[in-house]
């Protein structure tokens, strides 16, 4: 069996890395997609490369927190068609806290939760939505609180004083859920 060094595996990362640069995009896209098929294709029609893609994952989750905590986050926003950059964007535009209050966390430390309009899309049926009827993010006692008090706002049925929790679920189902209330 031929041994490469480290030496030579960088050499040739190098001479790749530079080889695509100079691609122009469409075929960068290209090429990107025949990777994958190919990859893909490999992982199927062959039991010991599924295999050892399958211990390299286990072993790196084991072993990594920063490659687990990659994967679940990745894995928990693709239930909402949403990616990390994503997130990170309508965080950013909520100055960092959830929509609704000044909370950075959603339930017990974790990431604040993804808001959708249930009435969108089933849910239950698959375990993901549409990806366009996601509102903002939200933290779990304002998530749940939302859910409890949507249709009240929406029929009318309670009437928000200003300055009130009540008001700014308004004002967010106004702004993200394009409610007329």
């Amino acid at each position: 069996m031929l041994t490469v060094t480290e030496e030579q595996k960088e050499k040739a990362r190098e001479r790749l890395r530079r080889w695509r640069e100079k691609l122009p995009a469409d075929k960068k896209e290209k090429i990107r997609q025949e990777n994958c098929d190919r990859a893909r294709k490999a992982y199927h029609e062959n039991q010991e490369v599924k295999e050892r893609q399958q211990r390299n994952f286990k072993k790196n989750y084991d072993s990594n927190p920063e490659f687990r905590k990659d994967i679940v986050r990745r894995a928990s926003l693709g239930r909402y068609k949403m990616s990390p950059k994503e997130y990170d964007k309508q965080l950013a535009e909520q100055g960092g806290h959830c929509a609704l209050c000044s909370s950075v966390d959603g339930d017990a430390g974790r990431r604040l939760h993804v808001d959708h309009d249930h009435n969108c899309c089933n849910v239950g049926s698959t375990g993901r939505t549409c990806g366009k009827c996601n509102r903002g993010l939200l933290c779990g006692p304002c998530n749940r609180r939302l859910a409890t008090v949507e249709d009240l706002l929406t029929m009318g049925s309670i009437i928000p004083r200003a300055g009130t929790w009540l008001e700014n679920a308004k004002f967010y189902l106004m702004k993200y859920g394009g409610w007329e209330i």
